[in-house]
């Protein structure tokens, strides 16, 4: 071969292995991200798996169950009786209990009688010439006598010592009645409240009195059956002949009597809350499933709250699904048909990844054994060129 024609090879060989240098750096630039991809899949894989959702116990029986968590299996009453405790949302900004339309509605009408409040949930009515509560007006009766003064201020004495028509009827005829001694003791010091003056020490007399009153099932149980009585202008003869209204159980048996008690502890929560404000008031993008639940607590809008009634814990108190199950009978959880999804879309993200990065493992092989050949080519050449030169020049001189 001849010397210009080696130059010229030379040239075109070196050209080529530029070719081959730059499209492997394309190669290493695609491997490395392949690795960033991994990485992102990977990212991808653990925040499904910790975006896990919501879940409330459920007890049928011996076997407890959790199912997806959502307003209306968590803060609304439950029918069936199974769910393993009372919950409810508070907004963390007013700090008011958030509750469906029902609820806020009536308390509103009922935020100073916790009892009017439950029977009203249960379906009663105090409102106009209907009222279950009562045959004559919508006030109730006085227990004892009013000692408050003249003016504005006996008004409101005379508000807050007030109990239902059919309270006081019952009260009548158990108030000597040694079956229930706490009935009497709470009447007498109620009586003993009504000689001073101080209004807050008669409301909360009255309070206790009234607490005492619904602390005996069976007293309750009378309660409820003069609720059901068609109430008419004759109250001796609606007494005697008892037409009930349709629509009720014939006795407050223990559905009832959880419900009505469900509804006593929502009332007590709202008012520690200072108040409700309804769901659809609270969240305009309200929607009964567990996105919108998952969404309001993770983001802080919304705070879990558990009524426990046991032992020296009674009344509300915020929870958290990251407290102890057995505590608060919540978890945070996803399906084993949802968590095998979210581990087949990233075994299968991989093995695209994987099956690029052996592709591009090959090409960079192929380069190499080119860049190899080309490279034992180019010695090779300069070997000649050199020799050539040294001949060509011992010729000359």
């Amino acid at each position: 071969m001849g010397l210009s024609a080696s130059q010229a090879r030379l040239l075109s060989l070196t050209a080529r292995m530029h070719d081959i240098e730059y499209s492997a750096q394309n190669i290493m630039n695609k491997k490395v991200e392949l690795a960033t991809q991994e990485d992102t899949a990977y990212q991808r894989y653990c925040d499904a798996l910790d975006s896990k959702k919501i879940q409330v116990a459920f007890a049928n029986g011996t076997t407890t169950s959790y199912v997806d968590a959502n307003f209306a299996n968590v803060c609304t009453f439950d029918e069936t009786g199974n769910r393993r405790c009372q919950y409810a949302l508070t907004d963390a900004e007013s700090g008011k209990m958030i509750v469906d339309s029902t609820v806020h509605e009536n308390y509103e009408e009922y935020q100073n009688d916790k009892y009017s409040f439950a029977w009203a949930m249960l379906g009663f009515s105090d409102s106009g010439e209907s009222s279950d509560f009562s045959w004559s007006d919508n006030y109730g009766n006085n227990v004892g006598s009013i000692n408050a003064g003249d003016g504005d201020e006996a008004a409101d004495g005379h508000y807050i010592m007030l109990m239902t028509d059919v309270e006081k009827i019952v009260f009548d005829r158990h108030k000597d009645d040694s079956t229930y001694p706490k009935l009497k003791a709470s009447y007498d010091e109620y009586q003993e409240a009504l000689q001073g003056d101080d209004l807050s020490s008669q409301k909360e007399a009255m309070k206790n009195f009234r607490e005492a009153l619904y602390s005996y099932p069976a007293l309750r149980a009378e309660i409820y059956d003069l609720m059901r009585v068609e109430k008419t202008d004759d109250k001796e003869a609606d007494l005697t002949n008892k037409n009930y209204k349709s629509g009720f159980p014939e006795s407050f048996d223990e559905s009832l009597t959880r419900e009505f008690d469900y509804y006593l502890h929502l009332f007590e929560g709202i008012q520690e809350a200072g108040g409700c404000v309804s769901v659809t008031d609270f969240s305009n993008k309200y929607d009964n499933d567990n996105d919108w639940f998952n969404t309001v607590i993770n983001s802080g809008r919304a705070v879990l709250n558990i009524y426990k009634d046991k032992g020296n814990e009674k009344g509300w108190v915020e929870t958290s699904v990251a407290t102890t199950t057995n505590e608060n009978y919540l978890q945070s959880n996803k399906s084993n048909i949802e968590l095998k999804k979210i581990e087949a879309k990233y075994e299968h993200e991989l093995e695209v990844i994987k099956r690029k990065d052996s592709e591009y493992d090959k090409d960079l092989t192929k380069l190499e054994t080119e860049r190899s050949a080309l490279k034992t080519e180019e010695q090779t050449l300069k070997t000649v060129i050199k020799e050539n030169i040294q001949r060509n020049f011992k010729i000359f001189s």
